[in-house]
């Protein structure tokens, strides 16, 4: 039941999943590199903006023009 619950909460972005094949520092015994394969997980960043621009709980936050942000009193830096 709580695994229900979860489900039913709001999804963002899809998840994918690609298989890649990774050449390390190490070799065998031919001398040739060795590698290994691995997931890499990621979202399509298209998509987190789509998300994050569409969430209503941001709404408020969300800033359209430039603005400047200095780090010191002077507005130099």
């Amino acid at each position: 039941s709580f695994l229900k619950k979860i489900d039913e909460l709001p999804h963002g972005a899809a998840w994918s999943c690609k298989k890649i094949s990774i050449q390390g520092n190490r070799t065998d015994e031919k001398g040739k590199p060795l590698h290994k394969d691995v997931e890499l997980w990621m979202w399509n960043p298209i998509e987190c903006i789509k998300d994050l621009i569409g969430n209503p709980l941001f709404k408020d936050q969300m800033v359209y023009t430039p603005a400047r942000a200095y780090m010191d009193s002077a507005g130099l830096h």
